[in-house]
């Protein structure tokens, strides 16, 4: 009977150090778990304080003195001679001495207009690329006159293609 009894006790002590064992394991892994679900809480539910930006306010671009021009009615460089353009623009200058330069200078304004546009054909008026040209290119002539004032912006108010 002795025998038995050791062995009844052997066969306990493994039985207690498994059954302690995995208690200590699910310990760490509930600890793991648990910091783990604290990090990730931490880190990615609660809201994030952002700096707050400086944006700088935009200052709105000032607008110069506006001279409308008078409609311009031109034939295309068409050889069929059927096509015209009509336009009408507005130029933007800085200052109003560059205001009264400009009316001083507006029949020599109106001959460049009237020169570039009937060189120009229909397929050239037509697009979009075609217009921005015509607009770059009177700014640079019409700068080329009225220096040292500027014509800042040219404006189509009415462009007409027939």
């Amino acid at each position: 009977m002795a025998d038995e009894e050791k062995q009844a006790e052997e066969n306990e002590e493994p039985k207690k150090s498994k059954k302690m064992l995995f208690i200590i394991i699910g310990v760490v892994v509930l600890m793991v778990v648990a910091g783990g679900g604290f990090f990730a809480y931490t880190k990615f539910m609660t809201p994030q304080v952002e700096e707050e930006k400086v944006i700088p306010e935009e200052v709105p671009e000032a607008v110069g003195e506006m001279f409308p021009m008078k409609p311009f009615v031109v034939n295309l460089a068409d050889p069929k001679g059927k096509r015209y353009l009509k336009i009408k623009m507005s130029l933007e200058v800085e200052t109003p001495e560059a205001l009264e330069k400009i009316t001083r200078l507006e029949p020599k304004l109106q001959d460049i207009v009237i020169m570039m546009l009937t060189s120009l054909s229909f397929e050239e008026v037509m697009t979009p690329e075609g217009k921005l040209r015509i607009r770059d290119e009177l700014q640079e002539r019409f700068n080329q006159v009225t220096r040292p004032n500027k014509v800042l912006h040219i404006y189509f108010t009415e462009f007409v293609v027939q």
